[in-house]
């Protein structure tokens, strides 16, 4: 902000604005007739507010009218104002603050001065609503070289010890650099990585005030990564409730219902993860040991049943609840206990689940009709089913025994002139299969995976799939751009070299990765080596995309091989299985197997 306008802007200080109300700053306004007192802050396009500023506006307002009185703060930005807000969040009586529709920068810069450290936080309520927060690597690669142990403790805390109430609502966060993660020196990696290392082992925070989180109408992504960062790293002693509604949740966040997580949490009432998109209870955990009576709101999902083993999961539960109202329910003959214990809900048995008499499910046959879940009849209705299931079968056994024959002695003719038309390709294919097993075995090679991701990915990259590998397999040696590619070189050299001395391409699908021509050119040589090599490149696709959108050899590749999906149960499973097999071949040389080196050529560079 131009020196000038920061002047103009102490001016207006002190003038009056009437009925008790007074200008802090050009933006601001205090109103001293309502307990506590509140500043509004309204910011409007073309704006800069600062928080930095507004301390120092406020140094010499408090002196004047508030002494030693306790203010809110509310700012509002119209038309897209920005406004800059540095850590950590203090000014002096300051107990509560609300920002909505702002963009805002500095929020990952750091102010540590002896002057911001001294001030004691009474702030108990954290507020932000519809807004943008951007995010520099640098800035924060900065940080660590200069405030290492404070950086340390902050971001292990994140929240004032004091903080009631945290929300953080419909909100995003905008990466910017995209493109220095090429350039970044080897020195910084390996500063970032110890700082990491260092932050996990750093001692917990007690946050013995905080009583509810909020971290609603978020991307998927973000809810994960921020709930997860604040649950593993605080003790939680009289947190009451946690909401993550209308996220886009498939499944729940990893830091919920553990063992960990109850032993931080002591009186948690309330896990809000409704207007989601999960499909089952089978996540639900809660210890017998647990004392608190805890609520988990799965209204508006996309549960279409309760299976017999998640039923019985809920009953275990006992005095907790479990809500399920809103969802799609299918009257099947796959729930036969959820029937039964819907007729034993009365008065004095499961009283919280009075409300599932009065739910409706869809009907099994029609898929259209809605019938209430208490009138289902299971032994009219399955008995019909299985009844038939046998016609059918009945009917079907009646087929004449001649055109069964007719038609296997077609199928076998039909066969058997397929063979001999592809003799000679299915001949070579089996040579090929063959001499790969033998005369070709894998080259070792220095890397275990080369992710390769779009740079707006990056967050979920480092966050979530780079972290849980580590954690899974600390053996793997996995390659990233910014950790791994050589600086001064050009980038097609550094993603050609990556791929060829990785066993495995791992490719993170999505809209992202599809706009990018740095990821194109990724895929076509991962593409090529698996070509050369069978099943290098690995397709982990992350959200739901449109494959007509893809390139002609991306969608042949999804439609020929194999790819995992994020949302699949088994992901991290399938994927931690197929790296572990590799990352055990590779240990062991094909230089001492005496059959393979009779059998090598000397051209064996040829074969691969």
């Amino acid at each position: 902000m131009p020196f000038f306008l920061i002047y103009s802007i102490l001016f207006l200080v002190d003038f009056q604005y009437g009925n008790g109300q007074r200008f802090i700053g050009k933006s601001c306004k205090i109103f001293l007739d309502i307990s506590p007192t509140n500043v509004i802050c309204d910011v409007t396009n073309g704006e800069q507010w600062c928080l930095d500023i507004f301390r120092e506006l406020m140094n010499g307002t408090k002196k004047s009218y508030l002494e030693d009185e306790q203010f809110t703060l509310e700012i509002e930005c119209h038309g897209g104002g920005n406004i800059s807000i540095r850590q950590p969040i203090k000014l002096p009586g300051f107990t509560s603050l609300t920002v909505r529709n702002c963009y805002i920068t500095d929020y990952y810069d750091y102010d540590f001065s002896p002057e911001v450290l001294s001030i004691e936080s009474v702030v108990q309520n954290l507020k932000f609503t519809n807004c943008k927060i951007e995010y520099s690597h640098l800035v924060h690669v900065k940080h660590i070289r200069k405030n290492f142990r404070k950086l340390l403790t902050y971001e292990k805390c994140q929240i004032s010890n004091t903080l009631l109430t945290f929300i953080f609502q419909n909100s995003s966060f905008n990466f910017i650099e995209p493109s220095e993660r090429y350039s970044i020196a080897n020195k910084s990696m390996d500063l970032e990585e110890y700082y990491r290392n260092e932050l996990k082992r750093h001692e917990r925070c007690a946050h013995n005030n905080l009583k509810y989180i909020e971290m609603s109408s978020l991307d998927r992504y973000t809810a994960e990564i921020r709930i997860n960062d604040l649950l593993q790293n605080g003790i939680f002693n009289s947190l009451n409730v946690i909401n993550l509604t209308n996220n886009n949740l498939a499944r729940t966040p990893s830091s919920l219902f553990t063992y960990s997580m109850y032993e931080t949490v002591d009186r948690l009432e309330q896990i809000d993860l409704s207007m989601n998109k999960i499909e089952d209870i089978s996540f639900i955990y809660i210890p017998i040991m647990f004392n608190s009576h805890l609520n988990v709101n799965l209204s508006k999902n996309v549960i279409a049943e309760i299976s017999n083993q998640d039923m019985k999961k809920l009953k275990a539960l006992k005095r907790n609840t479990v809500n399920i109202r809103e969802n799609p329910l299918i009257c099947t003959c796959n729930q036969k206990l959820f029937y039964e214990f819907i007729a034993e809900i009365n008065d004095k048995n499961w009283r919280q689940y009075t409300y599932l008499k009065t739910m409706q499910c869809i009907d099994q046959e029609s898929k259209r009709n809605l019938k209430n879940i208490s009138e289902y009849s299971y032994e009219r209705m399955c008995k019909k089913t299985e009844s038939l299931v046998g016609a059918r079968e009945g009917i079907f056994e009646r087929i004449n025994y001649s055109i069964l024959a007719f038609l296997l002695v077609f199928l076998a003719i039909l066969v058997a002139c397929l063979l001999f038309k592809y003799k000679s390709r299915i001949a070579q294919l089996y040579r090929v299969k063959t001499s790969i097993q033998c005369h070709c075995p894998d080259i070792p090679k220095h890397y275990d995976a080369f992710i390769s991701y779009s740079s707006s990915d990056e967050r979920w990259v480092y966050d979530v799939l780079f972290k849980r590998l580590q954690s899974l397999l600390p053996d793997a040696s996995l390659c990233l751009h910014h950790k791994d590619f050589i600086p001064g070189a050009c980038i097609a050299e550094n993603i050609i070299n990556s791929v060829e001395n990785s066993r495995f391409t791992l490719l993170v699908l999505s809209s992202n990765f599809i706009e990018s021509e740095w990821c194109q050119l990724e895929f076509q040589k991962a593409f090529h080596q698996t070509l050369k090599h069978r099943r290098h490149l690995l397709v982990l696709l992350i959200e739901d995309i449109d494959f007509n959108l893809l390139d002609y050899d991306l969608r042949c590749f999804l439609q020929t091989y194999t790819y995992l999906k994020y949302s699949d149960k088994m992901f991290w499973q399938k994927l931690t299985g197929t790296l572990q097999i590799s990352t055990k071949s590779n240990k062991r040389s094909h230089s001492h197997n005496p059959v393979c080196k009779q059998l090598l050529q000397s051209d064996y560079e040829t074969c691969v």
